[in-house]
């Protein structure tokens, strides 16, 4: 590749830097660049994938996630027929699909999507492969979300069951702890959501790093708090909360 080409390479990809759409990309600027990437890197080329999705996040900004949504269904629907329906990219495409749905549609009628995604990638990977338990914890979170507290509290609870002989500095361990406290807490079984907020408190003291107090909210102390909180019968706030491992 000689020097014209990668200078205009990495011009043409300055253009994707940012998750907010600039003010001179317009929507035939924008096409013109995505078919210029995907000649020089190739369609599946990480640029260019990247590219696409970023223009995604400019349509829901532009107030258009319905034309985001049929884009994401495009690219599920081309990395299916490329990679096959069970390869880690077109599972990556599905769940990003699910963001975009819910963005047109709203929670609950994406609901379906992330389920099937959870039950296909169970099969396809195993219950818990790192990218399946990814999964599963956002289906728990959504459940919590929509306030289907019991099928929240069934799907952390069968996680936890698959990994509880893994020691207690294991990241999706301790990324379960925190969806199933928090779902627990929401449901008012505050007795239970403090057994796994304070294993996953006792895991963070013993985490080789200490409490950065540059830190605006430390998550040692955040589950301090969330401990105090639960120990006074304060009631939770609004379901928004969820583990930095996710």
């Amino acid at each position: 590749m000689g020097m014209v080409a990668v200078l205009r390479r990495r011009r043409v990809l300055r253009r994707f830097a940012s998750w907010t759409r600039p003010a001179a990309m317009t929507p035939e600027r924008t096409e013109e660049s995505l078919a210029y990437l995907t000649q020089a890197l190739g369609r599946w080329h990480p640029d260019t994938a990247e590219a696409r999705l970023k223009v995604r996040y400019w349509l829901v900004a532009d107030g258009d996630p319905t034309a985001a949504q049929r884009s994401a269904e495009a690219e599920a629907a081309d990395r299916t027929a490329e990679f096959g329906a069970e390869h880690l990219k077109t599972f990556e495409a599905r769940r990003s699909l699910h963001h975009f749905y819910r963005e047109a549609h709203g929670r609950s009628a994406a609901l379906p999507l992330i389920r099937a995604l959870a039950d296909d990638m169970s099969v396809a990977l195993g219950p818990t492969h790192r990218e399946t338990l990814s999964v599963r914890r956002h289906l728990a979170y959504q459940l919590r979300d929509e306030e289907l507290l019991t099928d929240s509290i069934a799907v952390s609870s069968a996680m936890l069951a698959e990994l509880e002989d893994r020691p207690y500095s294991d990241k999706d361990l301790r990324a379960t702890w925190f969806v199933l406290a928090s779902a627990l807490e929401y449901a008012g079984d505050r007795e239970q959501a403090l057994v796994y907020v304070q294993k996953e408190l006792r895991a963070e003291r013993g985490a080789i790093y200490g409490v950065d107090e540059n830190i605006g909210q430390p998550y040692q102390k955040t589950l301090e708090a969330w401990q105090d909180r639960l120990r006074r019968g304060v009631p939770p706030p609004s379901r928004t909360a969820k583990s930095p491992r996710d």
